[in-house]
């Protein structure tokens, strides 16, 4: 195989400050050689868009007067003429050619939509988005440290946060394509730089690379890297070897075929593909085993695959017929598959003088050893677990890129595309990937926060967290991560969780790992101080709907709740066990109105004077008939809460909540007055209710404060708005609702408006 770089035009990649107009020339027409190369390898495709942008950057190269780290049109070019080779589409050729020209500034992202559309535009976003991924990877000084450690379990988080940022896998081979040109214009840079960009590509590119199946960028990034980082031990190597690649290439293709014969005239349909040892695959094999070079004979090696196991061992036969066997060289591990189930038969023979390693197995076998529980890149990468919702998304990726290539190359219909959609399927790849202050990579659930982050890091450290930072900028507990980005919690030692963490409508926690650690954390707090903490919360929300505390008993609710008392209520609104919302929704139901009922059709105002069945306020009079009956002014009862009623001298029977202290005044003076009441199932009109509201007076408050109140379909029927010089604003609002539970959910909304100090109930004498 001749490599790519072998076939790229020198003048290419010889522009610079000094280019001459004949040079200029040259590079032109070096330029349309190479795209007649490309069409080549893409079956002759016109590729008339690619050629438009390849002279268009040219041009761009030779007009700019500003220095570049590198020389776009070069690194353009030289990303393009490795994608050539693994058989991509024309939009993965023109993005590769226009990255690193948008990346410098010389073009522009909405010139590239406009030019050459969304598609193109797509993969260039998502191949700046890894740059801006690696950028941060190569500035990292604490995964430097890792890198010089090899410590591999603190950077398996790495490729996984690179192929997050992505569910298209032509960027990804941009992103390949991009580095392993970066790895060979790398000898003009300082020893420092190569080292460390060598170790990057060796820990992460390579093993992605190997990953997606792609053998010949494999390859060569690994021999590149480790040719920078361990020269003399390179060098050592390619000597043993005593030939070139291209030499062993050519040695494989003589063997596949001498075998392919001799399997053919015994009726055996096989599929057989060779490799060479690369150097740092050598390397590796050497020091892991503690051999040396003369002991390894897998230096060449063949793969046969068959249909089933009986062909297997027939397989084995001819080639022990055809080439002499070495001695204590064979293992079969059909009959005894290693730990991790890997199956398949290993055995090295002498062929035309040399050492070759042959490997027999199924179609079947060969599957689980690319792609199942023993994959081949955890045994390579000594993984000792296995990340079954990245391994899915890379063999989505994979067969993805596979069935492109298999398209490209065979012209598929287009009775395919289908087919080809369905491949990408990713759905189970819900994670994000971010750093903690020190540079280590952390693994999230989509949509965790920076106090899930900070539970996810130490339990401590998100009890006594109390601000966070993200890039270096003050945030919100309640900002949702996203990939790449550097958190920072800042934490105090007196500092205490606070109950608003564990309500959902707020938004501070998403993930069940950070809840848990919170319930518990309360949960571990004394039983008394909980008993208070609860009782006062229970009382600010009774008091926020002027409900009297007395009227409420805890007891009631306790087969709901499934506790043995009141107080084991009160804990667990403490603890989160018990939402409050949850517990106001019993009592609305325990005063016979259900929340979760579709809200009624509310009907005009009937004569007050009508039959008690329907009357003006829904409410039913036991004994009388015909009656007027009215609201009393000093507690303004709303359907659902317990109510008396007493008759007056002129003005028929007023309605109070049985609580109300002027109506147990009344009762008491004169017994002979008082009559039961109660409320009709449904009510047939809202009911007016007076709110006030205590807020910081800004521009747009009223209007979206009304936004609220109308959002909840709820009529305000009287608005009075009073402005303090000391920048407070004090809001009466007089409003139509159905019942308690309506108001209870207004006034929660309210209060979580910017700006607003309190909202509540108002009655006469509060």
């Amino acid at each position: 195989m001749v490599t790519v770089r072998e076939q790229l035009p020198e003048r290419l990649t010889q522009l610079s400050e000094e280019t001459t107009v004949e040079h200029a020339l040259q590079a032109q027409n070096d330029l349309a050689d190479w795209l007649e190369r490309v069409r080549h390898h893409l079956d002759g495709a016109k590729l008339t868009t690619l050629e438009e942008v390849a002279k268009l950057t040219l041009q761009k190269e030779l007009e700019t007067t500003v220095n570049h780290r590198s020389n776009t049109f070069a690194t353009g070019i030289g990303m393009a003429n490795i994608l050539a080779h693994l058989h991509v589409d024309e939009n993965t050729l023109i993005a590769a050619l226009l990255y690193r020209s948008v990346r410098e500034g010389i073009t522009t992202l909405d010139e590239v939509q406009q030019r050459y559309g969304e598609g193109v535009l797509s993969l260039v976003k998502g191949t700046l988005s890894m740059g801006k991924l690696s950028e941060l990877i190569e500035k990292n000084k604490r995964l430097e440290d890792h890198f010089n450690n090899n410590q591999r379990e603190h950077l398996t988080g790495i490729y996984k946060m690179l192929i997050s940022v992505t569910e298209d896998v032509r960027v990804v081979l941009i992103k390949l394509a991009e580095r392993t040109y970066e790895l060979r214009e790398l000898a003009k840079s300082p020893k420092e730089r190569q080292e460390r960009v060598a170790r990057e590509i060796l820990t992460i590119y390579s093993p992605l690379a190997h990953r997606l199946g792609i053998a010949q960028l494999k390859w060569e990034l690994e021999d590149l890297a480790f040719r920078f980082l361990a020269p003399d031990r390179y060098k050592e190597i390619a000597t043993l070897l005593n030939e070139k690649r291209l030499e062993r290439e050519q040695y494989i293709q003589s063997v596949i075929n001498q075998l392919k014969t001799e399997l053919a005239n015994d009726g055996i349909d096989a599929e057989i593909t060779g490799r060479v040892k690369h150097i740092y695959s050598i390397y590796r094999k050497m020091k892991s085993k503690n051999l040396s070079f003369d002991q390894l004979y897998d230096i060449r090696a063949l793969r046969v695959l068959v249909k089933d196991v009986p062909e297997c061992y027939h397989v084995l036969g001819i080639v022990h017929q055809i080439w002499r066997h070495i001695p204590h060289q064979f293992d079969d591990y059909i009959t005894n598959p290693k730990a991790n189930g890997y199956r398949s038969l290993h055995t090295a023979v002498i062929a035309e003088n040399k050492s070759l390693e042959v490997q027999i197995r199924t179609h079947e076998m060969h599957n689980e050893a690319e792609l199942g529980v023993c994959s081949h890149f955890n045994y390579k990468e000594g993984s000792k677990n296995t990340d079954f919702s990245f391994n899915h998304r890379l063999h989505s990726l994979r067969a993805v890129l596979e069935h492109y290539q298999e398209r490209n190359e065979t012209s598929a219909h287009p009775k395919d595309e289908d087919d080809f959609d369905k491949l990408q399927d990713f759905d189970d790849f819900e994670k994000i990937y971010v750093f903690s202050r020190d540079g280590d990579i952390k693994e999230l659930p989509r949509g965790s926060t920076v106090l899930d982050f900070a539970y996810h890091v130490h339990t401590q450290v998100g009890n006594h967290c109390y601000a966070s930072r993200v890039n270096q900028r003050y945030v919100p507990l309640t900002y949702a991560l996203k990939t790449g980005e550097q958190v920072e919690i800042l934490t105090k030692k007196d500092r205490e969780p606070n109950r608003d963490w564990l309500v959902s409508s707020l938004g501070y926690i998403k993930t069940a790992r950070a809840r848990d650690k919170l319930r518990h954390w309360f949960r571990q707090q004394d039983r008394s101080k909980n008993l208070e903490v609860g009782r006062e919360l229970l009382t600010k929300e009774l008091q926020r709907l002027a409900i009297h505390p007395k009227s409420i008993d805890l007891n009631d609710y306790c087969g709901h709740f499934n506790v043995k008392s009141g107080d084991d209520i009160l804990i667990g609104l403490v603890s989160g066990d018990i939402s409050l919302h949850a517990l106001m929704n019993q009592v609305n139901r325990h005063m016979k109105l259900d929340q979760d009922e579709p809200e009624l059709v509310l009907k005009p105002a009937l004569n007050p004077r009508a039959s008690h069945t329907l009357s003006a306020h829904g409410i039913l009079i036991d004994g009388l008939d015909n009656v007027e009956l009215h609201i009393a002014q000093c507690c303004q009862p709303v359907h659902g809460e317990p109510i008396g009623g007493y008759i007056t001298l002129n003005r028929g029977v007023s309605i109070h909540k049985v609580k109300c202290p002027d109506y147990v005044r009344m009762i008491t003076q004169e017994p002979e007055r008082a009559v039961d009441a109660d409320w009709e199932l449904q009510p047939t009109r809202g009911q007016s209710v007076q709110i006030v509201i205590e807020a910081y007076d800004r521009r747009g408050l009223l209007r979206d404060l009304t936004q609220v109140i109308f959002a909840d379909q709820i009529n305000i029927r009287q608005v009075n708005t009073i402005s303090e010089t000391d920048g407070i604003a004090n809001m009466k609002l007089l409003i139509e609702v159905k019942g308690l539970a309506q108001l209870s959910r207004l006034l929660a909304r309210l209060e979580q408006q910017p700006g607003i100090i309190s909202a509540r109930r108002l009655v006469q004498g509060s």
